[in-house]
């Protein structure tokens, strides 16, 4: 490594001074190597307060103020304008006596600000894939002036967006970007959650003739994980439920105050019911710090109030879902707590990672739940809860893995969007070969053959998405001309239509559906009646009682891998040194009752067939099921994905296993595909042929590389 100080401006000492770097971790060292004596691509996984922001930034502002480019030196990508905003406040101190200007562009940005961008570009734009889609497609004539001189391209969580859409247009986007301006910047990719760097770093340079230098760090040595269980009996005279609710919320008001805390829920139901428990019971204490909640259907006022506590002077709580899981300082947190396992260990190291900023070890407290009175899936007498938190634990801090990110190979959909912009933006006419060489072309779009491409603009020209004209010159076509010049094109993720609940003139948030009046609903930790209903909003006021405000969506995939070590942790006899005394017992007496359950051999015989505990994630599970229905004599009477199917068949279990081979052998993924299924997964996947659609269902549904 190399001492980089006489290449860094004063003011970027003098920050690091103020910030009290007095040393430099080999983490924050070698990306100054990379950047500084190197032509490569950067990607930087480590903690999240390991300071890998400082590290890119540094090299990238050193380098524009020392060679000050003509137009924007640096976009900076992130996923969330709230993640946007909180970097743009940490830019402007470090740049603050640079003379390098910092501009956001996204929604919540004023038109005043995005022009005179426009007109005179320079500086640091940071920004969401959505706006530079918005930009190129709108603005064409600019992109040159703009992005001419650009050198570098910061992804900020890079791994939330490897495996989506999203991912894929800001690839389709850089590519673009760089034919379009004779440009090649460098690409550095951030990130905490990352295990396979090889398949993250082949994502980074994807379309580039550059190579990838990873920069990793090992951070699992200052984690610290507890997991406490606490199990709800049903309703009874005596009051035992409700004495075990009180137990748990006077436990959770216990290690939150009087501590600046986020207190993570898996949906926001829950985090809404967390939250106006806990402020009831803090008021009941007579704590006046204060409970917040935050998640991505309140109003951007309600969630700025809720992080502004954060990082306030009074420690405050604040219950979240996945909305602060991504890298915005949010302070010195003491503690994060975790209710219920997370789907996934990238979530549980993205969480866990929220604290820790103070210099100190990162902790997190996990509560895995039973209710009796909820009736969920699973094996009688065996906390499944608990056994995915601690398989989760054992993956990180023992193994150091998180789930892989893949992308989608066929994205058919994005294809289609991409095909519109490019017709939208063009400058001359073009024809198939031309939207070949432009946008199949593109690196997202490397496993879709020319002949598929080909079938698609057939669909569309059908369709009358597309005009054909004599010349074969292709059009957008009447039916999608006010999609491709609509202000909602250039997002490819699908927004759902909630109500707006406003009160007092102020909007509070959204819910799903329709609410009537008189409703009662539970949003930002309150309960609100439903005065008045209009067309996608309603007013209502603050009340007393109970709601149940829902949000429908399907719950993330679990991965195989996580499932089979919950496996090995009810089946093995390891003890676990970070579970409470109420964990160690529920552990023990779920140990015997999987053992009783016979669960762990996977094939259970009963009455009437077999119960199948594959012990398969979400799509191999999935796929399962759809096998062991074709199978001739098997009929799959229910699922509980991804724990149990259960199935009604006179065949042995060596039948079943022959009939799966069977059917892989066969290799037709296409029959595995049903006639109820709904092969339209994204946003613009109603424009696609059918027979396409199933391809793409197929590479991204139909797993069947799994042994039971």
């Amino acid at each position: 490594m190399t001492d980089h100080t006489d290449r860094m401006p004063g003011f970027v000492l003098d920050h690091l001074h103020r910030n009290g770097w007095t040393s430099v971790r080999e983490v924050q060292e070698r990306p100054f190597d990379v950047l500084f004596d190197t032509d490569s691509h950067l990607l930087i996984s480590s903690g999240t307060s390991s300071g890998k922001t400082e590290a890119a930034l540094i090299p990238v502002v050193s380098s524009l103020h020392g060679d000050p480019p003509e137009g924007v030196g640096a976009l900076y990508v992130g996923p969330t304008k709230a993640l946007i905003d909180d970097q743009f406040s940490r830019l402007e101190r470090m740049l603050r006596e640079s003379n390098i200007p910092v501009n956001g562009w996204h929604g919540d940005v004023g038109s005043g600000r995005k022009d005179r961008l426009l007109e005179r570009p320079e500086g640091i734009l940071q920004i969401t894939p959505e706006s530079l889609e918005g930009i190129l497609d709108n603005h064409p004539e600019d992109v040159p002036r703009m992005f001419g001189s650009l050198r570098f391209v910061i992804i900020d969580e890079v791994h939330s967006f490897i495996g989506s859409d999203r991912g894929l247009q800001l690839l389709c986007e850089l590519q673009r970007v760089e034919r379009m301006c004779g440009c090649s910047p460098r690409r550095i990719g951030l990130s905490a959650t990352v295990s396979d760097t090889e398949a993250a770093a082949s994502w980074l340079g994807s379309g580039s003739d550059r190579r990838v230098e990873v920069v990793s760090s090992d951070d699992r040595g200052s984690c610290r994980i507890g997991i406490k269980h606490f199990r709800f009996p049903q309703e009874d005279p005596e009051g035992s439920r409700r004495r075990a609710v009180s137990e748990y919320y006077s436990e959770l008001f216990r290690l939150t105050d009087p501590h600046a805390c986020i207190v993570f829920s898996n949906s926001r139901a829950g985090a809404e019911r967390t939250a106006r428990s806990l402020a009831k019971v803090s008021a009941a204490r007579g704590s006046r710090n204060p409970v917040r909640v935050h998640h991505g259907s309140l109003s951007g006022s309600v969630r700025r109030t809720a992080e502004e506590d954060l990082k306030g002077d009074v420690p405050a709580t604040v219950v979240s879902t996945v909305t602060l899981e991504l890298g915005m300082d949010i302070g010195g947190l003491d503690r994060v707590v975790q209710i219920g396992a997370p789907y996934s260990c990238s979530s549980l190291v993205q969480r866990m990672g929220r604290s820790g900023r103070r210099g100190g070890r990162r902790e997190m407290v996990m509560f895995c739940n039973d209710d009796d009175a909820s009736w969920r899936p699973g094996i009688d007498g065996v906390s499944l809860e608990l056994a995915r938190g601690i398989a989760e634990t054992e993956l990180y801090l023992r193994e150091g893995w998180t789930e892989p990110s893949v992308p989608d190979p066929l994205p058919y959909g994005l294809l289609f969007h991409q095909t519109l912009a490019a017709l939208k933006g063009a400058e001359r006419d073009l024809r198939f070969r031309d939207l070949c060489d432009r946008v199949l072309s593109l690196a997202p779009f490397s496993s879709i053959a020319e002949e598929d491409y080909r079938l698609l603009l057939k669909h569309m020209i059908n369709q009358m998405t597309l005009v054909q004209t004599e010349d074969l010159t292709l059009l957008i076509g009447p039916r999608t001309e006010a999609l491709a010049f609509g202000r909602d094109f250039p997002a490819v993720f699908e927004v759902r239509r909630e109500t707006e609940i406003r009160s007092g003139g102020t909007t509070v948030g959204t819910v799903q559906g329709e609410p009537n009046v008189g409703a009662v609903v539970a949003l930002a930790g309150r309960v609100w009646m439903v005065t008045r209903r209009g067309d996608g909003w309603a007013d209502a006021v603050e009340t007393d009682g109970e709601a149940d405000s829902r949000w429908r969506s399907d719950p993330p995939a679990i991965h195989t891998r996580i499932m089979r070590k919950v496996r090995d942790v009810l089946s093995g006899d390891d003890d676990y040194p970070y579970l409470d005394s109420a964990a160690r017992r529920e552990l023990a007496s779920s140990r015997d009752a999987f053992a009783a359950s016979g669960a762990g051999d996977v094939f259970v015989e009963t009455d009437w067939g077999y119960d199948i505990y594959p012990w398969l994630g979400t799509v191999q599970f999935d796929t399962l099921w759809r096998m062991l229905d074709r199978i001739p004599g098997v009929r799959v009477g229910c699922g509980f994905s991804p724990v149990v199917l259960e199935v009604d068949t006179r065949l042995s279990e060596d039948d079943i296993r022959e009939g799966l081979d069977r059917i892989r052998e066969e290799g037709d993924r296409m029959s595995l595909i049903g006639r109820d299924d709904d092969l339209r997964i994204g946003k613009f996947d109603r424009f696609v042929p059918g027979s396409l659609l199933a391809e793409s269902f197929c590479a991204r549904r139909i797993d069947w590389d799994f042994e039971i």
